[in-house]
């Protein structure tokens, strides 16, 4: 009798633990797995960078944007599902509107900036539905590039 319930309670956990299991994951950190460019269309905010040119550090925090008043920084991408983007960089009030085309391939974001500047190159991760994270590679430099989190803007 007493073996019977050792084994009935066995059974009971491992039932349980296949059950719950997806009920535990949902809890977790999310991390999407975007590979396409739909993720991306939409309109994007910077809300957290580190300075270029500095090795990252797993410590690193960002710092926040400032988007009113002086010493004023902020960018905002405006991505659309026919290839073509829109950077606006407001410093100190000023903006600077940018235009160009964009792909999307795995976790690469290529920018090709009208005017005849290079390419640049960013390293995506979805974070969720409404944030990634991005490093940007400078190519032709040693220069490890920036460090920054955007947000989706409604």
């Amino acid at each position: 009798m007493h073996m019977h319930r050792i084994i009935l309670v066995c059974v009971g956990a491992v039932v349980l633990s296949v059950l719950l299991s997806p009920i535990y994951a949902q809890h977790g950190p999310r991390v999407v797995n975007a590979t396409t460019g739909d993720s991306l269309v939409g309109r994007w905010e910077i809300f957290k960078t580190k300075a270029p040119g500095r090795p990252y550090l797993p410590k690193y925090k960002g710092r926040p944007f400032v988007s009113v008043g002086p010493n004023s920084y902020t960018v905002i991408y405006e991505y659309h599902s026919d290839g073509t983007f829109q950077r606006i960089t407001k410093i100190d009030g000023k903006n600077t509107v940018e235009n160009g085309r964009w792909e999307y391939t795995g976790n690469e974001l290529r920018l090709k900036i009208e005017k005849g500047r290079v390419d640049e190159v960013l390293y995506l991760r979805f974070d969720g539905p409404d944030q990634f994270t991005a490093v940007e590679v400078y190519e032709e430099t040693s220069d490890p590039g920036i460090f920054a989190q955007f947000k989706r803007i409604k």
